[in-house]
Order: C-alpha cells, then structure tokens, then sequence
C-alpha cells in the first residue's frame, strides 16, 4: 500500500533570502509521499526564480503565481489545489525537522485523530533576543497527550495559557475540515483559523506532541515585528467579531468558557495595540466597536471597570478631577 499523501503549503512573498532554506527542509523530508504547493504571492523580488529552480529539480514541487493578495489568499490558493490526505502549513521563511511528516503520519496510522500538534524552535535572526518572552515555542507538559477532543485540548490551552496558535504547528486531515479557510486580507488570521480548526467540529481529536519539528525564524519587518499600524488592530477585530459566531452545543461549557476567554484577550490585545498605534489617543470608531465586542462576551462585573478604563482613560481623568474639587 502507497503511503498516504501529504500536502505541503508554503506561501511566498519576497523572502529570497530564506526561500532556499525552507524548500530545502520540505524536499528533503524522509517521507516519500509529498505534494508541495508554493504560492507565489506577486513577490517583486527573486522569489520567484528560486522557485522555478527547485521545480526544475524536484517533480512532487508545484508552484503557482497570482497578484498579491496577502497570506490568507496564498493559503487559500494552495488548499484550493491540494489532493493529500493530510495537510501542513509552512511559512517561507521558516523550516522544518526532516522527520516533521513522518513523525505525524506514524501518529495518524497509530491513533484515530484528526490532527496531530507538535512544538517549535523560536531562532532570531536580526533580531534582540530581548523579544523571546514574546515568542513562546513549548506548550504546559500537562497538554500533551495522545487522542483527546479538539475542544478540550483548547479549553485546556487556555486554561494553561499555552495556546499556541501558529496554524503552521498543526497537521490535520483535509476531507474532515474541507470547508475551512483562512480569512482574506487580515494579519492575525492564524488566531482564527486554529480557533475553528480546534473548535467546530464536535468530534474532531488531536494528539500534541513535545516533538519542536518547526523552526520559526524570527527577523525584521516580518508581521509580528513590525511597527502597529492599523491593519494590526482590524485584525484582532475581524478575529473577534467572526469568533463570536462560533456557536458550542450545550455540554460543551469548558469550551465555550474558554472561547469567550480567548475573544477577551483579543480584544484586549487590540487595545493595547491601538495605543502603540495611536501614541495612548484612541479614535472613537476603534473604541466604538470594542466596547460592542466586548459587550457581546460574557464580562465578569469585575472586569467591566478594568476594560472601560482602557477604553475610555477619559473617565479616570475626570473621576481624579472631580475627586481633587471634592477636597477643595
């Protein structure tokens, strides 16, 4: 019997400089039934020759061109043309362990899972080493564990505040989650994407592994070093708003609970993100649709003073000023 196929999804943009590395690690891994699908995302650089080079060489390496259209439409792209059992994500500036497929596929034929998660190196490249604490790449030991349900691995996740949310840490079956997609035209899409991937289907399993099969470079200009801007806090935004549709069955309150958890914290992160943004001012639509975000969660009363104190610091300073009249 053939080894089942598994599908390598790599989205290119302008990363000459690491292209070669990450090809390299998907060509060379000691798995022989692979499918890798570049997508060229309109790179301007020579992303594209190297590209070209490799097909040449490597006859399972298909690439395909399309105008730029950011990251969630190259991966959108690449599922579109996938035909493997199982699917992996790689960013084109990054690589992977020569046994990262193998050492899924032997969890998959061993265990009746939908997808198996796995660790990863955090290496910085141009970067101060001072950003580490900001890039997690182990998970709480209590997480690991062989075929549990995807909803309470995430439940757990957060309850450990371990989550990590690089879709590229998890292989997964293609038919079981067919439908699913990355949104269009946002940064933080992963924060979505792995939500729904461990949440929406009621009986889906996972086993998560200590194995660090990936290697995620952390360098200069990239997404998550870049100066904030706008597109930062929309993200979080669309990825708040579009998590709040996600709808658990009753009996699945842990989940539920942890969901409505997860959506705080990214809203809370959109805060934070607005004030870099913003140098601490923030513009009254932003504050309008957070405060309607966070009023679709369920907020502990606690917490309400908190987060409209952070959106509106205007009412502390009039609170401390109306304190100081009262003292006059």
């Amino acid at each position: 019997m053939a080894p089942e196929k598994v599908s390598i999804i790599i989205p290119v943009y302008n990363v000459e400089p690491y292209l070669a590395q990450c090809l390299d690690s998907a060509v060379n891994q000691d798995y022989d039934n692979l499918e890798i699908i570049a997508i060229n995302d309109g790179s301007t650089d020579a992303s594209l020759e190297i590209l070209e080079t490799f097909r040449v060489r490597h006859g399972n390496l298909i690439v395909r061109s399309i105008k730029n259209q950011g990251l969630s439409i190259a991966r959108n792209t690449g599922l579109e043309l996938a035909t493997g059992e199982y699917i992996l994500f790689v960013d084109s500036d990054d690589f992977l362990e020569r046994q990262a497929v193998s050492t899924c596929v032997e969890i998959f034929r061993r265990q009746q899972v939908d997808m198996v998660s796995f660790a990863l190196n955090v290496f910085f490249d141009g970067v101060d080493e001072n950003l580490r604490e900001n890039f997690r790449g182990e998970r709480a030991p209590g997480l690991h564990g062989s075929c549990i349900p995807a909803r309470t691995f995430f439940s757990q996740s957060i309850q450990l505040r371990s989550y990590l949310m690089m879709a590229c840490l998890y292989m997964y079956r293609r038919k079981e989650f067919e439908g699913l997609r990355f949104y269009p035209k946002i940064v933080h899409e992963d924060n979505l994407f792995t939500t729904r991937l461990l949440l929406e289907k009621e009986h889906a399993k996972v086993t998560c592994i200590p194995d660090k099969l990936y290697n995620r470079r952390v360098r200069p200009g990239s997404i998550m070093t870049q100066k904030k801007q706008k597109k930062h806090i929309n993200g979080y935004l669309i990825v708040a708003k579009e998590l709040l549709k996600l709808k658990l069955p009753p009996g699945n309150s842990g989940a539920a609970a942890a969901l409505n958890k997860f959506i705080q914290l990214i809203l809370l992160r959109a805060l934070e993100t607005c004030k870099l943004t913003y140098a601490g001012s923030l513009p009254l639509h932003v504050r309008g649709r957070l405060v309607m975000l966070f009023a679709r969660t369920k907020i502990k009363r606690r917490k309400v003073r908190r987060i409209l104190l952070f959106a509106f610091p205007e009412l502390l300073a009039l609170r401390n000023s109306l304190r100081n009249s009262l003292r006059m």
